[in-house]
């Protein structure tokens, strides 16, 4: 009877072994970085520095490279107080919590001038977005060797 047992039973068909590489034996951990959503990372860091985000400002507009702004900032000059106007283009975003920064860079009489703004700090009064512009970089350090007319944007509509 086990004989029969035997016979009966068809052998199960022999498939090569595939060898595996060693990126597919290795997880990938970038991929597993680009995996976890932006909201849980924010989590993550709130709970690692709960009083920064407490301080974190929730009056600030959607902001992008490329637009242009008009940060009203406070000066502080010999004992007084005055608000200043600055309106230029952002040219770049450095996202770190709440040392957020952006740097600003207009052309004043003809002189290109850049500066760098704390986003969360008290002496950003108001900030007030007059374009959005299209663009496809992240860094638009290209702008600095631009002249003139060449340095305009296209705006979105």
């Amino acid at each position: 009877m086990s004989e029969e047992k035997k016979k009966s039973k068809v052998p199960p068909a022999k498939v090569p072994p595939v060898e595996k590489s060693k990126a597919e034996i290795q997880p990938d951990v970038a991929a597993a970085d680009k995996q976890i959503p932006e909201t849980s990372q924010a989590k993550l860091a709130e709970k690692k520095h709960p009083l920064q985000f407490q301080e974190l400002r929730s009056d600030i507009p959607e902001i992008r490279p490329g637009d242009e702004l008009k940060i009203y900032y406070r000066v502080i000059e010999a004992g007084k107080e005055r608000i200043q106007i600055y309106e230029g283009t952002i040219i770049s975003i450095k996202n770190s919590g709440i040392s957020k920064t952006i740097t600003v860079r207009k052309n004043s009489f003809g002189i290109a001038v850049e500066r760098i703004f704390p986003l969360n700090s008290k002496l950003v009064q108001k900030i007030e977005v007059k374009k959005h512009t299209k663009v496809r970089r992240a860094k638009l350090y290209y702008l600095r060797k631009l002249k003139g007319k060449a340095s305009r944007l296209k705006e979105l509509r």
